[in-house]
């Protein structure tokens, strides 16, 4: 099978204003400040825009485990297969190639390997971040996979089952025109993230871990300016627009971003706030989320979890799947 490559809003937008208007345009900084990504005063110029290699979707010899098949709750069995909801923006976990509808990524090759081993077929559906979690309350989805944070306030709505675990990390453009690497040089800026995600909650909420809000407040700066966006293919528009100054996002995207679009973006600073990735099941299930949790532990066991980590190139992994694993 041939290789694919991503040419994306974010490609054309980086092509047609990134290099043409925003950091490409100049290499100057505040006065006496480094870029972020250079040293010792060398010249910074952007890397040109270029399209970028994306695996293909891996499918594992993932074998049924009969036990685990029968906890799978016969409402949620009775068509074969379950319906799992993603918000396909979010590269190399859940994404979309130009012209496709396809949803690819190592959530998609995972939970279809989950899939594998409960003996149903695993259908993923596109949906809005910000939806899902309702979505599973309402009935329209079975299960929800798209990079959710498992946290001790979503678990009030819905279970986790973890299968991965990722910090956030802060992208700017090329040559970091606003000498942003840290935390507090975020404050007076207008800093991106996708809409019901956390990093969004620290951009905008006093009273959350890793809260960006709290930490201006306590060094007596201005406030940051956090601004959501519905997708996170949107955030990576605005920010190679230059309508943002930065967005935060979950580590594998930050990186996965920098690699895809030649250089035309830059991260910043340290990871921060690592916490696990969880499968989301709804609280009426019953043994849904015992089956999930079984079937990943199994992937991990077997060696089929990590064949799909290094398909698309990301670390993270973790040798034990938890039911309601947050840590905050």
């Amino acid at each position: 099978m041939s290789r694919r490559t991503r040419l994306s809003v974010l490609t054309a937008l980086c092509a047609a204003t990134l290099l043409a208007a925003g950091c490409g345009a100049s290499t100057e900084r505040p006065e006496g400040q480094d870029s972020g990504g250079g040293g010792g005063g060398e010249e910074c110029t952007p890397g040109e825009v270029s399209e970028a290699p994306v695996p293909d979707p891996l499918v594992v010899d993932a074998p049924a485990d009969d036990a685990l098949a029968n906890m799978v709750p016969a409402k949620v069995k009775a068509d074969g297969k379950i319906t799992v909801a993603t918000d396909a923006s979010y590269p190399p976990n859940e994404f979309t190639l130009e012209g496709s509808n396809e949803i690819l990524g190592m959530d998609v090759d995972l939970g279809k390997a989950i899939g594998k081993v409960l003996g149903v077929e695993v259908q993923f559906v596109n949906a809005s971040f910000d939806g899902i979690l309702a979505g599973l309350q309402a009935g329209r989805y079975e299960l929800g996979m798209s990079s959710f944070t498992d946290t001790k306030e979503r678990e009030q709505t819905v279970d986790f089952v973890t299968y991965f675990e990722a910090g956030t990390s802060t992208m700017v453009r090329k040559c970091n025109p606003e000498g942003i690497n840290a935390t507090e040089d975020l404050c007076g800026k207008t800093v991106g993230a996708e809409n019901g995600t956390t990093q969004l909650d620290q951009l905008t909420k006093p009273d959350v871990e890793g809260s960006v809000v709290t930490a201006c407040t306590d060094a007596g700066k201005d406030p940051v300016k956090g601004q959501g966006f519905p997708k996170q293919t949107d955030v990576n528009a605005a920010l190679a627009a230059g309508r943002i100054d930065a967005y935060l996002a979950d580590t594998p995207v930050v990186n996965y971003s920098v690699k895809t679009t030649g250089n035309a973006f830059e991260k910043v600073g340290e990871d921060t706030d690592a916490a696990p990735y969880g499968i989301a099941v709804p609280k009426n299930a019953a043994t849904m989320k015992e089956a999930v949790q079984g079937a990943v532990q199994q992937l991990i066991s077997d060696g089929n979890y990590q064949k799909i980590l290094d398909n698309w190139g990301l670390t993270g992994g973790i040798e034990e799947s938890k039911i309601n694993g947050a840590i905050y």
